[in-house]
């Protein structure tokens, strides 16, 4: 009777295995590491590893293949992945267009860009993280093109050049272009030249224009953003009188002419904060002007360019 009992026990046991195997069941060992791989998946979709992500959720499929949540978990993943490639094609779709337009200088052509509806979308991208950078190779160095948004003030800009690691390394554009302005001339300021540790350093060129207006087209020595040196002024005054003159710059401010200089020299002192950028010469050497700026710092570079 025991023997028959243990028998039918066996059989019992082995029909169970088997109902095991034909209805799909998994055992803890497996569910577990479906629970791993699906955490890996999830955690390649924050940093924006897709390929990874697919096949870490793949192998999580392979250990419980029947488990529904995980199936509809994996549909979602894939819709996002698809959703946000997308995303990405869009993006640096106006990237290379900006490339361009930079390249060929441009300044309508972007500013229509960044008012276009994929330029809204690119800065609401780029507020995340403060920037955007597209490299057409790959990679995190090499020729790229970034675009970039700041907190503190309303001017998202442009870099075309070298970057080494994210970092931009070498030669390259800064760009900044806006038509808002009173009249709705066209505004630029442009910057080409050395960059090193993710700023300007080095020599560089400096254009910057409103509509046909040029106020500043020069080379200029270049630390972290903030021009140096003595520079020369060539202008004309209202009469047609040709004067000359220089300016110094020092961690990109003016050197100060004082107010009793000013007063000597017959210029009445502006009450409110200024800096007074050069006096201006005629040839006969006799003082004509001279440019003030009305401002507590005047600081003159390209430091807000970065």
């Amino acid at each position: 009777m025991k023997r028959s009992q243990r028998v039918a026990e066996a059989g019992i046991v082995i029909m169970a295995v088997a109902m095991i195997f034909l209805t799909g069941c998994t055992t803890e060992k497996e569910r577990e590491a479906a629970r791993q791989y699906r955490e890996e998946a999830e955690a390649y979709m924050e940093e924006e590893k897709y390929e990874q992500a697919q096949e870490a959720m793949k192998q999580a499929l392979e250990q419980t293949p029947e488990d529904e949540e995980l199936l509809a978990a994996s549909e979602e993943m894939n819709q996002k992945i698809n959703q946000r490639i997308d995303e990405i094609n869009a993006y640096n779709a106006t990237m290379e267009a900006a490339r361009q337009a930079i390249e060929a200088d441009d300044a309508a052509a972007l500013d229509a860009l960044q008012e276009s509806d994929a330029g809204k979308a690119l800065v609401k991208a780029a507020q995340e993280t403060g920037s955007y950078i597209y490299m057409p190779e790959g990679g995190t160095s090499g020729k790229g093109i970034g675009f970039y948004t700041f907190n503190d003030c309303d001017c998202d800009q442009w870099y075309y050049g070298d970057y080494q690691e994210g970092s931009r390394e070498g030669n390259g554009i800064w760009y900044y272009v806006s038509s808002h302005t009173e009249d709705k001339s066209l505004y630029k300021e442009v910057y080409q030249g050395s960059w090193s540790g993710d700023a300007p350093n080095g020599t560089g060129h400096q254009v910057i224009a409103l509509g046909d207006t040029v106020d500043t087209d020069q080379d200029f020595n270049v630390e972290n953003g903030l021009f140096y040196g003595t520079y020369d002024i060539k202008d004309s005054l209202e009469d047609g009188t040709e004067v000359t003159g220089q300016y110094e710059l020092q961690k990109g401010k003016y050197v100060t002419i004082s107010d009793e200089e000013l007063e000597k020299n017959n210029f009445v002192v502006p009450a409110e904060p200024h800096l007074a950028i050069a006096f201006l010469y005629n040839e006969a050497g006799e003082i004509k002007s001279c440019t003030m700026v009305y401002a507590e710092d005047a600081t003159r570079g390209v430091k807000h360019f970065y």
